[in-house]
């Protein structure tokens, strides 16, 4: 069984082809090698190699096809006999299209593909359908759509040009100049694959996928987590009203892969956390065991330990944040945040019936950088059956409104004002002992400087004193480096800036919450931007709060 919190690596395939095909079974063999382990050579040998060693990652199949007779209904059946989905692009209404099938039984086979399909699109080209060449032109903007589309695309073709505009020669022909990689299946010999532009598909992001899918977890506390997500989303009675079907949705196909990217945002969150206060500390001790080693430097048996001391702990700051930089854990906290922050702000749409597509509106690095967390969103959103969303009517937002307004943008506020006072009284904490340290230094220093100028002018040049006056020393060296260590550690987790952005975050929110719409859509889009915004805004900042500044 599939784990429903992993996300796969989907390729999507593109058909074109001949209606009237000889020879099913050698064309159906065909087909199915290429999806069993013939698509790898459509991809570079790094590629490849990435593929191989996903061992989480499941490589699953969408087939993008007109069903029009024959080739595309052919590939569609054997893709989603191998577990794969269906994505339906008609070149005209289906009312208009189901016109070209003449036979009752081909109308019967098209509507139970339709049925079956995951997303259903009409394609309108711009062609007005008073010209005469309508229909041929429609086939041609479908087939060309089907390129743009698929990572890969299938061709099902005797070798012969194009009887009309539209044909399966056309379609192949401009799947070649876009340098799409082309698996052209000979229909007059059948059995006989070749393979065009293969060996240049990148595998995209299957590596970072891997680790996401790959990453320890313990089953039993994840279905806890999940199962108090969803509470916490659909607080009852405030989310009574809302259809079953529409929180299912969230349930089985949204909390799952959330609940698991904050468990891996909170993992990484703690071990770059502790790293950090660890290499302040390390770097802080360093200072005190080098300053305990230069002060008894006429004396090797406390010297010499001193000096070992200081080069074991530099070594270990070195060893440690080496690691965590090899291990991403930054990227990995700040990544997986951002995108269980996206697919947190996703669930409230689909509750309300509403698509979660992003508007270009804003200055998400998402929206204009293609990035692993975007491909990984994109997919979850893409495994929901478009037909099972369903937007409520106009007369009955009501309820949707205030479920939105009382479980996403009070929680949200609620969240924010809480974490703006606690951040800011960590953040004076902190402040507060980095001065003391250097109160203390100074106040050490004088102590030092005063019992100095005492023990020269009363000459006293005993064991004790010079003891205290070299402890003096050592104290007064590691307690600035204490305070800036202190200072360091409270930089690193920008504390004072987020505690900022998150009080005017409050506030923009109870703004947004006042503002009426007669429909609920903009009110949810206006709530996605500044949420939106605000996140993108804390993953650029913490981006520069980088572990190696330590060192």
């Amino acid at each position: 069984m599939t784990n429903p919190s992993q996300i796969p690596y989907r390729i999507r395939l593109g058909v074109t082809g001949h209606r009237t095909l000889s020879d099913i079974p050698a064309l159906t063999q065909c087909l199915q090698r290429i999806i069993d382990s013939g698509y790898l050579d459509a991809f570079t040998p790094v590629s490849q190699e990435k593929i191989k060693q996903a061992k989480a990652t499941s490589i699953v199949f969408s087939i993008i096809s007109p069903l029009a007779e024959g080739a595309d209904r052919l590939a569609a059946n054997i893709v989603l006999e191998h577990g794969g989905s269906l994505e339906v692009l008609l070149p005209r209404p289906r009312e208009e299209y189901e016109t070209d099938f003449i036979t009752t039984e081909s109308r019967k086979e098209f509507a139970d593909l339709f049925d079956r399909a995951h997303r259903k699109t009409v394609i309108k080209g711009n062609i007005s359908p008073e010209d005469s060449s309508y229909r041929q032109k429609s086939y041609l903007y479908v087939g060309e759509e089907v390129v743009n589309r698929c990572d890969i695309l299938i061709a099902l073709w005797d070798g012969k040009p194009s009887r009309g505009v539209g044909g399966t020669a056309d379609i192949l022909s401009f799947a070649l100049k876009q340098k799409k990689p082309v698996f052209i299946i000979s229909t007059v010999n059948p059995g006989t694959v070749n393979l065009e532009n293969g060996g240049c598909l990148q595998a995209k992001f299957i590596s970072e996928l891997d680790k996401y899918n790959s990453f320890p977890i313990d089953s039993t506390e994840l279905n806890t987590s999940c199962e108090d997500s969803y509470k916490e989303i659909f607080p009852s009675p405030l989310a009574a009203p809302l259809p079953v079907q529409l929180k299912k949705i969230v349930n089985d196909h949204l909390i799952p892969p959330y609940c698991r990217a904050s468990k891996i945002a909170e993992t990484n969150q703690s071990r770059y956390k502790q790293t950090g206060w660890l290499g302040y500390l390390f770097s802080t001790l360093s200072v005190a065991f080098m300053a305990f080693a230069v002060v008894f430097a006429k004396q090797p048996l406390l010297s010499i330990p001193g000096y070992i001391a200081e080069l074991c702990l530099l070594i270990s700051l070195y060893i440690m944040i080496h690691r965590a930089e090899r291990t991403k854990v930054q990227s990995g906290w700040l990544e997986h945040r951002a995108l269980a922050e996206r697919l947190r702000m996703a669930f409230y749409f689909i509750a309300c019936g509403e698509s979660p597509m992003v508007s270009n509106k804003g200055r998400s690095i998402y929206r204009h950088n293609f990035s692993w967390v975007d491909h990984a969103y994109y997919e979850i959103l893409s495994g929901i059956p478009s037909s099972l969303i369903a937007r409520p009517p106009a007369a009955q937002i009501k309820p949707y409104r205030k479920f939105i307004d009382t479980s996403w943008i009070q929680g949200q506020i609620d969240y924010h004002t809480v974490n703006s006072e606690k951040l800011t009284k960590k953040n004076h904490s902190f402040k507060k002992w980095g001065l003391r340290c250097f109160k203390l230094a100074i106040f050490v220093s004088l102590i030092h400087l005063g019992f100095a100028l005492y023990a020269i002018n009363n000459h006293l040049a005993n064991g004790m004193v010079v003891f205290l006056e070299e402890l003096l020393s050592i104290i007064a060296i590691t307690l600035p480096a204490a305070g800036a260590a202190v200072n360091g550690y409270r930089s690193l987790l920008e504390q004072s800036r987020i505690a900022t952005r998150s009080k005017a975050m409050a506030y923009h929110l109870s703004n947004i919450q006042e503002q009426s719409h007669a429909e609920l859509r903009p009110h949810l889009e206006n709530i996605q931007e500044a949420m939106l915004i605000e996140s993108e805004d804390w993953f650029a900042l913490m981006q520069h709060a980088e572990l190696g500044k330590i060192a």
